[in-house]
């Protein structure tokens, strides 16, 4: 009995705390440790959506936490080397930490410049200057039946036989799916109840677009003729050419106005830095090292 209640005991016991801190050490290894803080950091490396997922699974977070303590024991094997002090690969620290910081106050500057901005003033303007862009094209859903003409067979004969297939369709008597399947010569179509899907006005030859325009939804086409033989068309949507209406672009043209205001804001900053009047380039000395460039003093 008493065995019992020492084990109930233990089973209530609440699991031990662990500090959050930046300094826990998540792996104690015989050269070097890991500490939660630079996992974190690692972790903040990631893209906003991939960091997001990451955060989402455990599995995930492991193999950061992995992956970072590998190249934590790798970079400290290349410090006892001194390596670091390699003329390319201090070169290459180099550059990344002035990189980093460089993407890093471009970054701080466009946020400070377009905190105010009117964003939707300005995509207003985009979508008036783009309508054209924005227009979508009059399109159609239809299906099809072609009956082409047998070896010897008239056109006539042809004709017939499309006008008596539809009159079936028509009464009832057969459904126009079925009988694409059954009697369509094209093939492509005919599998699929002669579906043509959706496409756009001037896709299809000049007598078959007429016979559709012609045409309401549901209604099904007299026999029409072209160079591949007597279709029955069978339209099911028709939508008119209209222009994308500013609540169905208003974000992507949002978007677009903080893009293109980023960038104008980017490159003006270089081209100040690169301009600044008190920036002065000793010629003398970078032609004398461009006539004979040696990377090694």
């Amino acid at each position: 009995m008493m065995n019992k209640v020492i084990i109930l005991l233990f089973l209530l016991a609440p699991v031990a705390a662990y500090s959050l801190d930046d300094n826990q050490v998540l792996i104690d290894g015989p050269e070097v440790d890991l500490t939660l803080g630079e996992l974190r950091m690692a972790l903040r490396t990631a893209p906003d959506d991939v960091l997001k997922l990451l955060l989402a699974q455990p599995k995930k977070i492991r193999e950061v936490m992995d992956s970072t303590y590998m190249a934590k024991v790798a970079a400290a094997r290349a410090r006892k080397k001194g390596l670091e002090e390699d003329p390319v690969v201090k070169a290459q620290i180099w550059k990344f930490t002035n990189n980093i910081l460089a993407e890093a106050e471009i970054a701080d500057v466009q946020a400070k410049l377009v905190k105010n901005a009117n964003y939707e003033a300005v995509a207003k303007e985009l979508y008036i200057a783009e309508k054209d862009r924005l227009e979508v094209p009059e399109s159609f859903v239809a299906s099809h039946i072609l009956l082409s003409a047998k070896v010897d067979e008239s056109d006539e004969s042809v004709l017939a036989r499309a006008e008596a297939l539809r009159k079936q369709i028509v009464e009832g008597e057969l459904d126009f799916k079925e009988a694409a399947k059954q009697y369509s010569t094209d093939t492509g179509s005919a599998k699929a109840g002669g579906s043509l899907g959706k496409f756009n006005r001037g896709r299809m030859v000049k007598p078959f677009e007429e016979a559709l325009l012609a045409l309401k939804p549901g209604e099904i086409s007299e026999p029409v003729k072209t160079r591949f033989g007597y279709h029955l068309i069978l339209l099911e949507e028709h939508t008119p050419a209209y222009t994308k209406p500013f609540s169905e672009v208003k974000d992507a043209l949002i978007q677009k106005a903080k893009n293109k205001m980023a960038h104008e804001i980017k490159v003006d900053y270089w081209l100040k830095v690169k301009t600044d009047p008190e920036a002065r380039v000793n010629e003398d000395a970078f032609k004398a090292f461009a006539d004979k460039p040696v990377l090694t003093p």
